[in-house]
């Protein structure tokens, strides 16, 4: 099955919600007229809370699967939405950089040091990257996200690598128990109505995992600004 026809229908491709976008806006201090770039946009599930709390913005969307920025583009016909890769992505420079789970796929440190090129002077990015949360995780836990090729990290070692990057980390946080409610209880009623394969398999036994061992991990939201 492809990741088309999985997330048909749904809003979210992604973890996040408008709350933590409109903080990590304001902890920023992305202007109402700011270019912005949605990195890794998925469905454009954020991409109409970033016009709406910043309504003069210019937005850049850009994604690597064709089919998701042919649906972007169809919804949002005044955003410049592009197939691209987030670390080389067209129309900056940049006053603000959202990247909502997507960085783990080429590295936060591979991100991070590509965006500097792509932002104004006092510019912005904001990531959100799956961490432990709690000193010692559940075997369930590890063993899961190890068998995915995720070497998670805490929210300590995830600032580390910010600041190895050359970056301020401006303000972090967790996102809350709804911002995976959102992304996972849609997709759950989802895997109901459709035929089982390997990837509705995966994806029932990650939202499994997250309701018997989700208060072990989570995704913390970094906004930083290049030193």
């Amino acid at each position: 099955m492809s990741y088309e026809v999985l997330f048909e229908g749904l809003e979210r491709a992604a973890l996040g919600d408008a709350e933590s976008l409109g903080w990590a806006l304001d902890c920023a201090g992305a202007a109402a007229d700011a270019a912005i770039l949605d990195a890794g946009c998925g469905l454009g599930a954020d991409i109409g809370t970033l016009a709406a709390l910043r309504p003069g913005a210019r937005i850049v969307a850009v994604d690597l699967m064709e089919a998701f920025v042919a649906r972007v583009r169809g919804a949002y016909p005044g955003v410049a939405v592009h197939c691209a890769d987030m670390t080389d992505p067209p129309g900056g420079p940049f006053d603000f950089i959202w990247c909502a789970g997507a960085a783990y796929m080429p590295g936060v440190a591979a991100c991070l040091a590509a965006w500097r090129g792509h932002l104004r002077d006092g510019g912005a990015v904001a990531f959100s990257d799956l961490c432990w949360r709690v000193a010692e995780p559940s075997v369930a836990a590890r063993a899961f996200w190890e068998a995915e090729g995720l070497a998670m990290r805490d929210a300590v070692a995830l600032e580390a690598v910010v600041a190895g990057a050359g970056y301020e980390v401006l303000g972090a946080r967790w996102l809350e128990p709804a911002a995976w409610a959102a992304y996972y209880e849609p997709v759950a009623a989802r895997l109901a109505v459709l035929p089982e394969d390997e990837m509705t398999r995966g994806f029932a036994a990650e939202i499994a995992l997250w309701r018997a061992h989700g208060a072990d991990y989570g995704y913390r939201l970094i906004v930083a600004r290049p030193r």
